[in-house]
């Protein structure tokens, strides 16, 4: 028999439990289709410097003879390695992702749906086909781009005009293009999740959606964390809690947000929720607002950025504890985080 949790252990499951099993797939075919080229190309930059520095005595000095034409032929060499094979193993990653993402998260809908309602979840879901054609065009581009620029950079006139920095801007071609393969693997694996989560929801009959956002997620993915449509409708777009990233003319958006974003849809019905309870759209919400009081977020996002959100947040009426109120605005006053930005 299922059991019915708790708002804050269903949002426990869904938020942690649910997207970490989901990231732990992500991370392994990322892992395998980049990890090795990643350094390999950032092996031959500490290389690619050192040489530089020892062969014209400093990394600012202009670059001659033939030992400029060793150094150039080094970073052609670990470019061409770096990108040959990328676009081949990276959608044979990509596409056994998302075969045991889409497993995976079949049954996490049942077990979401089961924590939220108390009851058996449907026994069949119709999750469509994955469709990966545009995924393997994006890393057919990454690929192709990667090779031209790090062409058009590594010649002996624009390295003999640029120095070591052209040497280094043809590494980082090569090394954008692997990025961008990483960044469409995640997209592909967490677009799967979405249309498995959609799927749930018809399958339960279950009349909406709720965005659910990682803990530490981007101020714009935090602005729609809680947030309910109608199944299969888009959330509108261009939110954020950071007033510099709105944008009120965006077309809608369903999850993920963008690359890297581990977001998710997950069913919902106004009548799972139990009277003189908080639903759990709106633990969703609180812990979203939490996150942006507490400062919680990765370091790829600026500080000045999560300053403005929690500038906004503050604006308005929080319902946040005392206690992590007074915190957040001696943090807006000192115009940082006090203890880092980390989830604890």
């Amino acid at each position: 028999m299922a059991e019915r949790l708790d708002p804050q252990a269903l949002l426990e499951l869904v938020q942690q439990r649910q997207i970490d099993e989901i990231a732990s797939i992500e991370d392994k075919a990322v892992k395998a289709a980049t990890e090795k080229r990643f350094a390999l190309i950032d092996d031959a930059s500490r290389s690619a410097t050192v040489n530089w520095v020892k062969a014209f005595g400093s990394m600012s000095a202009e670059g001659t003879g033939s030992l400029l034409g060793d150094l150039i032929a080094s970073a052609l060499k670990a470019s061409n390695t770096s990108l040959k094979g990328l676009e081949t193993s990276a959608f044979s990653a990509l596409t056994e992702a998302v075969g045991g993402s889409v497993t995976t998260a079949t049954a996490q809908g049942a077990a979401f749906v089961e924590g939220a309602t108390g009851k058996a979840a449907a026994a069949r879901v119709a999750v469509p086909a994955p469709d990966l054609a545009e995924e393997r065009a994006a890393l057919k581009a990454a690929v192709a781009d990667g090779e031209k620029g790090f062409k058009a950079l590594l010649k002996r006139t624009v390295v003999e005009r640029l120095g070591l920095r052209g040497i280094l801007g043809g590494l980082s071609q090569a090394r954008q293009a692997i990025t961008r393969a990483k960044s469409t693997i995640s997209t592909g694996i967490n677009k799967s999740v979405q249309k498995t989560m959609q799927a749930t929801a018809t399958a339960n009959k279950a009349p909406q959606e709720v965005w659910v956002a990682e803990r530490d997620a981007c101020t714009r993915c935090l602005k729609y964390a809680g947030q309910i449509v109608d199944k299969g409708k888009d959330w509108t777009g261009g939110q954020s809690w950071d007033p510099n990233q709105v944008d009120k003319n965006a077309p809608g958006v369903r999850p993920p947000l963008h690359p890297n974003c581990r977001c998710r849809p997950v069913p919902w019905n106004p009548a799972w929720a139990k009277p003189g309870e908080v639903s759990l759209p709106e633990a969703i919400s609180r812990e979203a607002e939490r996150s942006v009081a507490r400062g919680f977020s990765l370091a790829s996002e600026s500080n000045a950025s999560r300053v403005r959100a929690l500038k906004e947040l503050l604006s308005g009426s929080p319902n946040l504890p005392k206690t992590v109120l007074e915190r957040a605005r001696r943090d807006l006053r000192n115009g940082e985080f006090a203890r880092g930005r980390a989830v604890p």
